[in-house]
């Protein structure tokens, strides 16, 4: 048994076996290391166990190394949003991945371990749960007449009001542009940084044929958008963002339903809305469509002195949020990819 760094060649290796694991979801793909690197130069050494060097592959986990310079950064399994499992043969092999990265993050003097994940994982001995946010999935219909039918009379109302104030909705990576100065207006109105018009592009061409970008346009100005991945029967949004300014016209309400309508017509098996704050304005917009939720713990192991608090409601997160939306909003786009990049992965 060992345990080796992926070499970047074998992309293809990794993904069919990411395919082939039943609990693996869209963010245990190669493209988010290709994405993280190329978009903020971060170093991904992503771990796979082998029978054997250059063997049989039992086991995989994506891995990033985030520097916080003047801080000593992290080690983290998935960038932002992201979640998922060990993927491994058996508990014991998982343990030895987990085992590796901490041991790796440490020589390269990162402070923390941040383990994305759901629910409980055993192999995550000595890691402390953090219990903040929950993950919110959509069993979807056999069609999108069986989906217009069982969705709440509320949100067909909002659906049709929303198409009477003439909104369109478009496909296409055409619209990135677009979609991505609609991100960076509510993530600033929220006084939250913006990934970079970079991240998002990298992250659509490393899935050619997984992504989608998905926008609502009222005339010529964008007012809703997504970015999707779909993978295994499962439609995941890692992004999805209004203009606060034009929440009145319900673009939001009619790109949800979009998506599920065409999700449900290619056969798609559940809608992934992502990760939500327990109690948040956002996870109860999607429970308004049906969505069922399971904990998204992020387990940490402090590497070098104390864990990260990581408490969404401590007063510097709120002076820091503040401070962020006071900001002007060019100043808020230019400096965002630089704190996602250190800070925020």
């Amino acid at each position: 048994m060992v345990i080796e760094e992926l070499d970047p060649g074998a992309a293809a290796e990794w993904d069919a076996y990411v395919e082939g694991k039943e609990p693996a979801n869209c963010y245990h793909l190669h493209g988010w290391r290709t994405a993280g690197e190329r978009a903020y130069g971060l170093r991904a050494p992503y771990l796979v166990a082998r029978s054997r060097p250059r063997g049989e592959l039992l086991g995989a986990l994506p891995l990033f190394f985030v520097r916080s310079a003047p801080l000593r950064g992290y080690a983290t399994t998935g960038l932002f949003g992201s979640y998922g499992p060990v993927l491994a043969e058996d508990a014991g092999i998982a343990a030895l991945l987990l085992r590796e990265a901490c041991r790796r993050a440490r020589d390269a003097g990162l402070g923390s371990l941040r383990f994305k994940g759901f629910g409980e994982e055993p192999a995550a001995t000595g890691f402390i749960p953090l219990d903040h946010w929950v993950i919110a999935t959509v069993p979807l219909w056999p069609s999108p007449e069986q989906a217009w039918a069982a969705i709440r009379g509320k949100e067909r109302n909002l659906v049709r009001k929303a198409r009477e104030h003439g909104l369109e909705v478009r496909r296409g990576a055409e619209g990135i542009a677009a979609f991505y100065d609609v991100l960076a207006d509510n993530m600033h109105h929220k006084g939250a940084p913006i990934y970079g018009r970079r991240f998002i592009e990298e992250l659509v061409r490393a899935f050619p044929r997984m992504a989608e970008v998905v926008t609502v346009n009222q005339g010529s100005r964008c007012v809703a958008g997504a970015v999707t991945l779909t993978f295994k029967g499962v439609m995941a949004i890692p992004f999805l963002s209004s203009r606060p300014d034009a929440l009145w016209l319900r673009p939001n309400v009619l790109l949800v339903w979009d998506l599920i309508s065409r999700a449900c017509a290619a056969g798609v098996r559940t809608l992934d809305f992502g990760t939500s704050l327990r109690g948040s304005s956002a996870l109860r917009f999607k429970l308004h469509w049906g969505a069922h939720t399971m904990p998204r713990s992020i387990l940490v192991r402090a590497l070098r002195g104390r864990p990260p608090a990581m408490d969404v409601e401590s007063p510097v997160i709120r002076a820091g949020v503040a401070l962020w939306q006071r900001l002007p909003r060019a100043w808020a786009d230019a400096l965002g990819p630089q704190v996602c990049a250190r800070f925020l992965a």
